[in-house]
């Protein structure tokens, strides 16, 4: 009988020490994947500052769009009346108003398309940028999610009670997608 008993105290001391290093896996697991669920939210936060800075150029560059387009068309309807004022009365008063809006028309034509030229009108790399950026970002986040919330080690994590009080002991950790089931 002690041979018996021998072989079983090993094979519990086995069992005991597969259980231990599973566990101190499941930990890693766990802080490994609260790390990456961080830098996740940090890049989120990142990107809603982006998409922010890309709507902010968009509205600009349309607002700018449409002045230049509304001078434009305003100027184009002065230079038939100076072409009027030349052939009629051109020392009159209202030939001086008509030159001199079509001289603060034609400022503006040429500041808004200087601003357009500093903020790159009509370009849209900040959109582009943003897509690129979020496509990267949500690919990240289902890869993050298939390891650390939909797969069998993360299930195991939650069910080994000595692995989840080690990695979710924290509130903040306890409301993450870690340390959750679902």
């Amino acid at each position: 009988m002690s041979i018996s008993t021998t072989k079983s105290s090993i094979f519990i001391l086995g069992c005991t020490f597969i259980s231990l290093v599973h566990g101190n896996d499941l930990i890693a697991f766990g802080k490994s994947c609260l790390v990456k669920e961080e830098l996740l939210k940090k890049a989120e936060t990142r990107l809603e500052e982006l998409s922010l800075r890309s709507e902010r150029t968009h509205r600009k560059n349309s607002q700018a769009i449409n002045y230049l387009e509304r001078y434009q068309t305003e100027l184009a309807d002065l230079e038939t009346e100076m072409t009027e004022c030349i052939n009629t009365t051109p020392n009159s008063a209202y030939c001086h108003q008509v030159r001199r809006r079509y001289n603060e028309l034609t400022y503006l034509i040429q500041r808004v398309k200087t601003e357009a030229i500093d903020n790159n009108f009509g370009d849209n790399d900040a959109s582009i940028n943003y897509e690129i950026t979020r496509a990267n970002f949500n690919q990240h986040y289902d890869d993050f999610l298939a390891l650390c919330r939909d797969s069998n080690t993360h299930y195991s994590l939650v069910r080994n009670p000595t692995a989840y009080a080690e990695v979710c002991s924290n509130p903040t950790a306890k409301e993450s997608i870690t340390c959750t089931l679902f």
